[in-house]
């Protein structure tokens, strides 16, 4: 377990978070036409402070993430950015895959968009393992 080691795990999250927000505004800025073409009943009214509840959402995301780098860095094999980058596609695997399957499966949504969905996630994961994989060192007991 890692010990007196919070603060750099909470700066790490933090900096996930802020990355993962304007990841996900540059691709909801490239894919906009994609969900032009879908049925608008599937989408939540994007008026008001949405984009805050997006970056508090991210910001526990990025939180998440970073804590469990921290608990399960001693299990994933290599080291530096490696050991991000196979991290990162785990989490991909295991948190984003099945959940755009039952998209794909059970809504209305273009397959286009399923399918971007499942590219960016797997690239916004990619950096956020390769920047945990730079910054993150367990400390030395």
């Amino acid at each position: 377990m890692v010990k007196n080691n919070q603060g750099k795990i909470f700066q790490l999250g933090i900096l996930l978070g802020v990355v993962l927000f304007v990841l996900g505004a540059v691709e909801s800025w490239l894919s906009g036409g994609l969900y032009a073409v879908s049925d608008p009943a599937l989408w939540s009214d994007m008026t008001g402070h949405w984009w805050l509840w997006a970056l508090i959402s991210d910001m526990v995301i990025g939180l998440i993430l970073s804590l469990v780098y921290t608990l399960f860095y001693n299990a994933i094999p290599d080291h530096g950015v490696g050991k991000g980058i196979q991290y990162a596609f785990w989490i991909w695997l295991v948190g984003t895959v099945p959940g755009l399957i039952m998209t794909f499966l059970t809504m209305a949504v273009p397959t286009e968009l399923v399918v971007a969905w499942l590219i960016s996630g797997l690239l916004n994961y990619i950096i956020a393992g390769i920047i945990l994989g730079l910054m993150y060192r367990p400390q030395q007991a």
